[in-house]
């Protein structure tokens, strides 16, 4: 038997050589891939530790995340008015509001190590093992999915009641394909969803933006 620490190392190798293929780089905890379309990163949850049975256990799972390429250059446009530096493209985050949500349940749920004098159980440690391909290949496939805008978007649009930071997002990345009946209602949208909250001044910089950058979209 390795001890926990050792083993959750080696499997997080393994998870950062499954990932390579897919165009990932890093260590961890996460891992990212820079594309034209946006910037994707899959990486390891914290890790908690419980007993259960009068046994401690490990618990931990994947994460990810993705940026739209247009998201990136409106969190650089604050910034910049704020005389804040440049974020870099592969230090990218947000909008954070879609992650796993698309994914099944068995690929979503939490690995556990099963500790003993604080050696982690070999049948544990081989039963992540088996499970990491499957599952890496859907976190890395869902990320690259999400960083490009227009998916990004379909799902946002599919929320039947989206809150204010969803409808910010949903004007970014509708400007980026410029004016259109669709960003003027996703404007007054976000207009009313804010009037009554301290975001309305906010929300009045993220529409000047969007139509500002709706206005450089070369009409199609």
């Amino acid at each position: 038997m390795v001890r926990v620490e050792s083993a959750l190392r080696q499997l997080m190798r393994d998870t950062g050589k499954l990932l390579e293929p897919y165009g990932f780089h890093g260590s961890e905890p996460i891992w990212v891939r820079v594309g034209e379309e946006g910037v994707a990163a899959v990486g390891r949850t914290r890790t908690f530790r419980t007993w259960t049975g009068g046994q401690q256990v490990l618990s931990f799972g994947l994460a990810l995340s993705a940026t739209p390429m247009a998201w990136w250059e409106w969190r650089n446009w604050c910034h910049a008015r704020q005389g804040l530096a440049a974020i870099a493209l592969e230090r990218a985050t947000g909008p954070d509001l879609i992650t796993d949500s698309g994914l099944s349940e068995d690929l979503t749920a939490m690995w556990s190590l099963r500790i003993a004098t604080g050696h982690a159980l070999p049948e544990d440690v081989d039963a992540v093992r088996a499970e990491l391909p499957r599952r890496v290949h859907a976190y890395a496939r869902r990320a690259i999915r999400l960083a490009d805008s227009e998916r990004y978007l379909d799902e946002l649009l599919a929320d039947p009641d989206p809150g204010v930071r969803a409808r910010e997002a949903i004007v970014v990345l509708l400007a980026d394909e410029g004016s259109s009946s669709r960003l003027d209602e996703a404007i007054d949208e976000l207009r009313t969803c804010s009037a009554s909250s301290e975001a309305s001044e906010y929300a009045e910089h993220v529409i000047a933006y969007a139509r500002s950058r709706a206005e450089l979209v070369p009409a199609r």
